[in-house]
């Protein structure tokens, strides 16, 4: 059998998931893989690079551990993809062959059109640890920090940026500008949302919701965040963090159907309309798992999925995909709090009638054991007309994060209301809750009342 050559373009979550698992399953294919950046980041350890970690360094994925599996790493900058040819073109004009291609270039952050946003100061965070680094050094000195967006990444940042000042002795005065009445709010429930907040003012840091930029305010270098109201924020340095966008420039260039918005326009084995290039991760279309509607969700789980699955499906279909469902979890100073599928309002908006099961239970036995929340609150919705399971949100500690997994294996595999119930689960004193009130179980049955 001849080897086939496949080429990947990007190194991030999906690029590296698709690499690893062709050499896992197609030991026969030759691999390489192209990216521009000089190293890759672990791309959602990107915040705690300014805090908990402290260093660019310490955030980055060792290339040693793929080339040991035999697949080549390529450091260039891809110009253009010649279909017809079949071939990678570099900006220098050289090229690299390829038999089948996966197009992994992941996304890049939303800019948004501000009068004064391409100003020194002003930051956006990409995965080029040279720009990591560039931001680090600005907030090293910075001692007025407005985070724009109060999003996972917009929380993230300034909770880090937070702690970057308590370690450093230069106390930063931090504050989020959110449009929305909450922060997180796409993703988690109002309640949870404002647990976070309360967490985040106590780590000394303002929040503004309902609130809009307007103007970064300067002459070449930032001084200032000018809201829709007219108030103005001093600021030594401005993070962007309301989104990202689809990466779809080489897919465009080389007549692939692509929207900025959505991504590269995929079926669901990841395959475009050429029959030898693939695409996943942030740069491909989604669909949601549970409306079926075409879906913005980017996390790196779920382009990890899809590398693994334009892997698979390289040659031939062989694994489709579920869809986007959308599994969050964040730890904010001492709360954690997690989200999977939708939330009541999300729900209400698609117009789906539900059930509510919830519970608020130690996450110990008996309760007064170390490591002990004894306010560990679990919220799930159920559809009222099949009792099938569409959204849950977790908040305490950090088995939030493993908890809420639970429960987006149980929304994908559309399990039920007595199904989650009557579920056997491990427990244990130091670990869990009670088995007499294991926070799924008892949330489930709780709504299972309501629903028989």
């Amino acid at each position: 059998m001849a080897s086939e050559k496949v080429v990947i373009i990007g190194a991030s979550a999906a690029g590296m998931m698709a690499a690893v698992t062709l050499r896992k399953r197609f030991p026969e294919k030759k691999v390489t893989v192209i990216r521009k950046a000089s190293r890759t980041p672990v791309p959602c350890g990107i915040p705690y690079i300014y805090g908990i970690m402290g260093s660019v360094e310490k955030d980055l994925i060792p290339d040693q551990m793929f080339i040991d599996l035999g697949i080549e790493i390529i450091v260039r900058e891809v110009s253009k993809i010649d279909r017809s040819a079949k071939q990678v073109i570099f900006s220098d004009d050289s090229s690299i062959a390829y038999d089948k291609l996966i197009i992994g270039t992941g996304s890049k952050p939303f800019v948004p059109p501000l009068p004064g946003i391409d100003q020194d100061g002003v930051f956006t965070i990409s995965k080029e640890p040279e720009a990591l680094q560039k931001v680090y050094s600005a907030l090293e000195k910075a001692r007025n920090v407005v985070v724009i967006g109060g999003g996972f990444i917009g929380v993230e940042m300034a909770e880090q940026i937070a702690v970057m000042g308590e370690k450093g002795g230069v106390a930063k005065k931090v504050t989020i500008v959110e449009m929305l009445p909450h922060c997180l709010m796409l993703a988690c429930e109002e309640e949870f949302c404002i647990k976070v907040e309360k967490e985040l003012e106590n780590m000394g840091i303002t929040i503004k919701t309902g609130a809009q930029a307007s103007e970064l305010t300067g002459s070449g270098t930032v001084v200032g965040v000018k809201l829709a109201d007219g108030e103005v924020l001093p600021a030594d340095v401005v993070i962007i963090g309301i989104g990202a966008q689809a990466n779809i420039d080489l897919a465009v260039e080389c007549g692939l159907e692509a929207d900025p918005r959505s991504g590269i326009k995929i079926d669901e084995f990841m395959r475009t309309a050429d029959p030898d290039i693939l695409a996943a991760g942030d740069c491909a279309s989604k669909f949601s798992f549970i409306t079926g509607k075409p879906s913005g969700i980017r996390l790196a789980s779920v382009a990890c999925s899809e590398g693994m699955l334009a892997a698979c499906n390289l040659d031939q279909p062989q694994r489709a995909t579920l869809g986007a469902l959308g599994a969050f979890s964040t730890m904010v100073g001492k709360v954690a709090v997690a989200a999977a599928g939708l939330t009541t309002k999300a729900a209400t908006d698609e117009g789906i009638d539900f059930v509510i099961g919830e519970v608020v239970t130690p996450n110990r036995h008996p309760g007064h054991l170390p490591g002990s929340i004894p306010d560990m609150k679990l919220k799930l919705l159920f559809r009222r007309d099949n009792g099938v399971v569409i959204g849950g949100h977790v908040s305490g500690g950090e088995a939030a994060a493993d908890m809420v997994n639970i429960i987006a294996v149980a929304i994908q595999a559309r399990l039920t209301a007595d199904n989650l119930a009557t579920m056997q689960y491990g427990t244990h004193p130091l670990l869990t809750a009670s088995p007499l009130s294991y926070h799924v179980m008892t949330a489930a049955e709780n709504a299972a009342l309501q629903l028989s």
